[in-house]
């Protein structure tokens, strides 16, 4: 898109992005984090019952959700033009997400991993191939319809991997209680996910207002390169331990918890430092490539997305672990704080005369290094009580 649209289009493109990406958190109330350790080392044959009731509970969701859509759209946020597209992916985004996080549940890390890569990067790549050859094809239209293509494609991969569990369960009666149940404990980490999100959203926000549309899509692009970072490590390290975890915590295997999470730290700091790096080089060279003012003139921003995604990063580690352990509370403060400390940031800065754009980048690097230090603490001071109330029992 950098390269064969406007970067006006680009700037559209991500308002609608970030925009869908808060809205998945708002019609999926955070859900999995309930079902996922519910679904952890429970009966394989219960399994499409878990599923229904998450179908319905989001269905209703989504008639809920339309109203307010249409009240946003209608407000002038982004192009009432664009509101069919934007309900459209907000749904097959949506379940496919839920879906690839229920492969994760079940152990099926590498068709997860698969999933998203459809789902997050097959359509683009496309994209590319058909961009480059047809003119015409260059607009927001198409790359829509391939992004809603890629996500309806990535669900019926994971349905596909799904089909060996028994579908019995799918048809008995939706379980209200479980789901009541379910929306009450995760309503702290609703709202700890919709302070996250609102970071990746308010940020994109505020660049249009102070720089305009033109430095919003150089900010789309390079923050697109930076939380691939975060998509890669998602992919091939969380995905791959966050089972081992919840299963050791549930067991109260303390020494294997331990072990896991050396391997996780270890995987994460790796990855994060290599991906850091790669991304820088790799886009100074696409900045380059692009040949358009804008994106070099602001490609300092590449730079503090880096370290303000690397400090995200490398947050995972102990909130997988807080996770695990069921100490919600601390991820619900840690990321509320951030929020709160991204928006005094962000003002005290335009207080003290520096330039919007920079404002922006130095509240969410602020932000993540915050989360990471509260959740590191947190962590640490959790696990040793855990282990020393565990010693005592067995004492």
């Amino acid at each position: 898109m950098a390269k064969y649209l406007d970067a006006k289009d680009v700037g559209v493109y991500g308002l609608v992005a970030a925009t869908i990406g808060y809205a998945i958190y708002l019609v999926g109330f955070e859900f999995y984090n309930y079902s996922t350790r519910e679904i952890i080392g429970s009966d394989p044959d219960l399994l499409f019952g878990y599923l229904k009731d998450q179908v319905v509970l989001y269905a209703l969701a989504y008639l809920l959700a339309f109203p307010l859509m249409v009240v946003f759209f209608s407000s002038g946020f982004i192009a009432i033009k664009y509101i069919y597209w934007f309900g459209f992916l907000l749904i097959v985004e949506h379940l496919a997400q839920e879906l690839n996080r229920v492969l994760v549940a079940v152990s099926q890390q590498m068709l997860a991993s698969a999933v998203l890569f459809v789902r997050s990067g097959v359509w683009g790549l496309l994209a590319i191939l058909v961009m480059f050859i047809s003119p015409s094809s260059r607009n927001l239209n198409f790359v829509f319809a391939l992004w809603f293509s890629g996500c309806v494609l990535a669900l019926f991969m994971g349905l596909w991997g799904l089909r060996t569990y028994n579908g019995r369960s799918f048809f008995t009666p939706v379980n209200w209680l479980w789901i009541k149940r379910g929306l009450r404990l995760v309503w702290p980490l609703l709202i700890a996910s919709l302070c996250i999100r609102g970071i990746f959203t308010i940020d994109r926000y505020w660049i249009e207002r102070v720089a305009g549309l033109d430095v919003l899509g150089a900010y789309v692009l390079y923050i697109g390169m930076a939380t691939a970072v975060l998509s890669f490590l998602d992919a091939a390290v969380i995905v791959f331990f966050l089972p081992k975890l919840i299963l050791a915590a549930k067991s109260h295997d303390h020494h294997q918890f331990s072990v896991s999470m050396r391997g996780l730290s270890f995987n994460v700091i790796g990855f994060t430092l290599f991906l850091s790096v790669a991304c820088y080089f790799f886009g100074w060279g696409m900045a380059l490539w692009l040949d358009k003012v804008v994106y070099v003139e602001y490609f300092y921003i590449l730079k503090w997305l880096i370290l303000a995604m690397a400090l995200y990063a490398l947050s995972m580690i102990p909130h997988v672990g807080l996770y695990a352990l069921h100490k919600d509370s601390h991820i619900f403060l840690s990321q509320v704080g951030g929020l709160v400390v991204f928006l005094v940031s962000y003002f005290a800065m335009r207080m003290a005369d520096v330039d919007g754009v920079s404002a922006v980048l130095w509240g969410m690097c602020n932000a993540f290094a915050t989360i990471f230090i509260w959740k590191s603490l947190a962590y640490g001071f959790g696990f040793r009580l855990i282990k020393k109330e565990g010693c005592d029992a067995k004492a």
